[in-house]
């Protein structure tokens, strides 16, 4: 059984994060790369936007009573495959993912430059995922049936 309202609230916290992130669009790489402040806040928001999208993703997948893959990147291949999402922006998605494990888990040092990059080039592929999601469950994300 599909539980809107859970998908409605990481549908609102993808959509709060990414506010956040277009509030601080005006910065220059140059003022990004100085600013620790401004790039712990980045990759935060970055961070739980697209940690959001995974949950949502299983969660979807979980709900349609599909096999759950074992990483949470596969889930969007699933996705794909289902129809619920284009093959491209899934793929796109993936990358996104890989990159919130290497912030989390500390794979490597974090490329602040990529940070910019993926911050600037990237944010409308979570407004598509959030779009596709909500349209394929009929879900208003303001809360409306």
């Amino acid at each position: 059984m599909v539980d809107k309202d859970l998908d409605r609230t990481k549908l609102t916290y993808i959509a709060s994060n990414l506010t956040l992130l277009d509030g601080k669009s005006g910065l220059s790489l140059e003022q990004f790369l100085i600013d620790i402040d401004q790039q712990y806040v980045v990759l935060h928001a970055l961070q739980l936007a697209i940690q959001a999208a995974m949950d949502l993703a299983a969660h979807f997948i979980s709900d349609e009573g599909w096999e759950i893959p074992a990483r949470s990147g596969q889930a969007l291949t699933t996705l794909a495959e289902r129809g619920a999402l284009a093959a491209g922006l899934a793929a796109r998605l993936r990358t996104m993912a890989a990159f919130r494990n290497l912030i989390v888990h500390e794979y490597g040092e974090v490329n602040l430059n990529t940070v910019y990059d993926i911050w600037h080039g990237s944010l409308d592929d979570l407004r598509q995922f959030a779009s596709a999601v909500s349209q394929y469950l009929s879900i208003d994300p303001a809360g409306q049936h």
